[in-house]
């Protein structure tokens, strides 16, 4: 899955997508961060896909790690009447800045360009809402299979001031929330809560809001994209074959067929039994 920061893409860069899709015969879906999945590559396949969307100036977008995820965002005032604040820069800038950040969990965000909040800023770990005075951050929220809606951490914060708090909320989440635990558990279970949050990462109460901010500036500045560094490595280019002993020959239990035009994985359909609810006729 290609990094499409804020969901904004060029025509070009959709084109891109359309014929590495269509060459290589992936299935493709529209994501609800605003990115487009690419299914159903080999992994022979993955190096020259790779090739082909890092040379069009795509890098990963970390789909699967536990990292920022993306940064959805609506159109913003520059598109909508509603818009009080330009949401698609600050979502493209957030994204490029956060990309690539490893944590203990997933991570999602989303900036909203007023509070009519299309793009669901209040259900993300971090989310942002434009206000007339600058910007809402909201942290801790997350849907799932127990969705929580976010806090207000801070409020009318100048471009400046929102991103150096994200900075300071993420580095503290990632350095002492536990493995796998999302910022909505983790914000409930640290003693004191938002409360003990805010005097941290606002206050600075614990005086280490300068160490967090020198982490955050370390990863922007040491970022890499995978994609780009694995293709330039032959040595990691060799593991992308599916036997070692035969590097030639593709998996032939990988397979696929047809589905609306697309493609879906050839598995043995699961036949699932069901008990008729109870004064209901046998059928």
């Amino acid at each position: 899955m290609p990094r499409i920061p804020g969901g904004e893409i060029t025509p070009e860069k959709l084109i891109v997508i359309g014929e590495v899709a269509r060459d290589f015969g992936l299935y493709t879906k529209i994501t609800g961060g605003q990115r487009i999945d690419l299914f159903g590559a080999r992994v022979e396949q993955l190096p020259l896909i790779w090739t082909r969307l890092v040379d069009a100036g795509f890098e990963s977008g970390h789909a699967y790690g536990k990292s920022l995820r993306t940064v959805k965002s609506c159109v913003g005032q520059s598109w909508c009447r509603y818009g009080v604040q330009d949401s698609v820069r600050m979502a493209i800038d957030l994204e490029l800045r956060y990309r690539g950040l490893r944590s203990p969990h997933k991570l999602k965000s989303a900036v909203s360009g007023c509070a009519r909040e299309c793009a669901e800023a209040q259900s993300k770990d971090f989310g942002i809402i434009a206000t007339a005075n600058g910007w809402n951050l909201y942290v801790g929220g997350n849907g799932g299979a127990t969705p929580r809606h976010a806090d207000l951490l801070a409020q009318d914060l100048s471009d400046a001031e929102l991103v150096r708090l994200i900075d300071r909320f993420l580095m503290f989440y990632i350095r002492t929330a536990d493995r796998l635990e999302r910022t909505s558990v983790w914000l409930e279970r640290i003693p004191g809560g938002l409360d003990h949050i805010r005097d941290v990462v606002v206050h600075d109460s614990l005086g280490i809001c300068e160490e967090l901010e020198s982490l955050m500036t370390a990863h922007v500045a040491n970022y890499r994209d995978e994609w780009t560094e694995t293709i330039n490595d032959p040595e990691k280019l060799a593991r992308f074959v599916s036997f070692v002993n035969a590097p030639d020959t593709p998996d032939p239990v990988v397979g696929f067929v047809p589905e609306r035009d697309q493609i879906k994985p050839d598995l043995p359909l699961l036949t699932i039994g069901h008990r008729p609810l109870e004064g209901s006729a046998q059928r």
